[in-house]
């Protein structure tokens, strides 16, 4: 299985956000490779960014590496950058890059933030951690 996930999901462990245990164990299924994943070239500077705000230049480049250790970084493609302008069924840029990552990539796009791509579920399936970790144990 291939899923491709969201930066919000790094955030959420490496912020002790809510659900931030589901999203643990569904980063941990990459890392021990029981399943394939992927994430937007946009990822690793995002969440350096957003880890550089808390702490020092060194901690937030390895948090950064840390965090995506064992995933594989969907190039940002000139193709993918056009899809994401011309795409009006997802308000937020960011987002509509992150969709345009995952769908030639990804049987799931797992994000905490599914509200916003319920306008493309018909072309990927999308999930919250949590649900997509409860279907995976129904499945195997």
């Amino acid at each position: 299985m291939r899923v491709f996930l969201d930066v919000n999901i790094f955030m959420d462990v490496l912020e002790r956000r809510r659900g931030w245990k589901a999203s643990l164990a569904a980063i941990q299924l990459v890392r021990n490779r029981e399943i394939e994943g992927y994430v937007s070239a946009l990822t690793p500077p995002i969440i350096y960014f957003l880890r550089a705000r808390y702490a020092d230049e060194n901690r937030a480049r390895e948090d950064t590496r840390r965090a995506l250790k064992e995933f594989r970084i969907v190039p940002l493609t000139e193709e993918i950058i056009l899809k994401s302008y011309e795409e009006s069924r997802i308000d937020d840029f960011e987002d509509c890059i992150q969709f345009h990552s995952a769908l030639n990539t990804a049987d799931v796009f797992i994000t905490r933030n599914i509200r916003d791509f319920t306008a493309v579920m018909n072309e990927i399936a999308v999930m919250i951690p949590e649900e997509f970790l409860k279907e995976r144990r129904e499945r195997f």
